[in-house]
């Protein structure tokens, strides 16, 4: 389960009639392939059967932008420390950024712990049913709210990310790389139209796993159990090739590591760091200085670090002491 909560997937995607390739016969056929398949080799992910709509939250926040490899650690990590809505709503931003550590995209964690105090105020304490309200909540996206409805309540609401939408793009569409081909409205039809409303539990997982594992970009064909119904698989057996969706963002030296080498040594030293401290350690040379001061500020401003005068920390600036409390209290003489 790969997601991918982006700027733009809030966007409610035009629905669009089922193709009418996919006759009763072929669903039949494909559900029964696929459901098989998953029995003997899907993952055993414990937010799947766990029914707990927040540990499905959590799930696919976690996995949003990040590989399954990485993904159930982080999420034993968070649930840990954060059993409960109540419990994240509870933390600090300091400490939620450093219960997700290095994962990356740490703006989920911060994500996280909104949506959970949004829930304590707007929805007694629970996460919503309605997917409308599910969708309000922040960094909720499509997919994040119809993960939450499937394994939360095994509501009928098919789950799309990356790699279902290849499957369903290959499968049906005929088209060799669908992230780029297949139109979002067809990718959505056909996966209403394939979805079993009374097995969607195992349904969503099926179409994840499968294309992390068997419909890769580039397929193991020869290992597909609904080869026989892939509109794409004569393409492939001809030689055509699916091209690379994007070329992957150089990380080595990017803005975005030098980001992470920042929270990461404001997440290690316990309170206050003195700005000249960080930014001294972490610079190869002098010149690197201002590129990180100014990246230390881009963090502040989004609410992951703070910032005053000659001082820096991680999450929120701490309250200030009441004044005078510093100053040790004189005893009365004769005491």
């Amino acid at each position: 389960m790969r997601g991918s909560e982006l700027p733009g997937e809030r966007e409610q995607i035009a629905h669009a009639e089922a193709p009418p390739a996919l006759t009763p016969a072929r669903v039949r056929r494909i559900r029964t392939a696929f459901l098989g398949w998953y029995d003997a080799n899907g993952n055993d992910f414990p937010w799947r059967d766990a029914r707990d709509p927040y540990a499905a939250l959590v799930a696919a926040v976690c996995s949003q932008q990040t590989q399954m490899s990485r993904v159930l650690p982080l999420w034993e990590r968070w649930m840990a420390a954060f059993p409960t809505l109540e419990a994240a709503a509870e933390a600090d931003r300091a400490e939620v950024l450093r219960v997700w550590a290095g994962a990356g995209y740490p703006r989920r964690a911060l994500a996280l712990r909104d949506t959970a105090r949004r829930c304590l105020e707007e929805h007694r304490g629970t996460l919503p049913r309605d997917p409308e309200a599910l969708l309000a909540l922040p960094g909720v996206g499509p997919f994040t709210a119809a993960v939450v409805r499937c394994f939360g309540w095994a509501d009928p609401a098919p789950a799309i990310d990356t790699n279902v939408v290849r499957v369903l793009g290959r499968l049906v569409h005929g088209d060799l790389q669908p992230a780029k081909e297949t139109p979002s409205s067809e990718v959505v039809a056909t996966a209403e139209a394939l979805l079993p409303p009374a097995d969607v539990v195992r349904w969503n997982p099926a179409l994840m796993d499968y294309g992390a594992k068997v419909c890769l970009p580039r397929p193991r064909c020869e290992a597909c159990v609904v080869a026989d119904e892939c509109a794409a698989r004569p393409r492939f057996a001809r030689g055509e090739t699916a091209d690379p969706v994007r070329a992957q963002a150089r990380f080595e030296d990017s803005n975005r590591q030098w980001r992470g080498r920042i929270l990461r040594a404001l997440r290690e030293h316990e309170g206050a760091m003195r700005v000249s401290t960080l930014v001294r350690g972490l610079a190869r040379s002098p010149g690197e200085e201002p590129k990180l001061r100014a990246l230390l500020d881009g963090l502040c401003s989004e609410g992951m670090a703070w910032r005053h005068g000659a001082w820096c920390g991680l999450g929120d600036r701490p309250a200030p002491p009441p004044r005078g409390a510093s100053r040790a209290r004189r005893p009365a003489s004769g005491v």
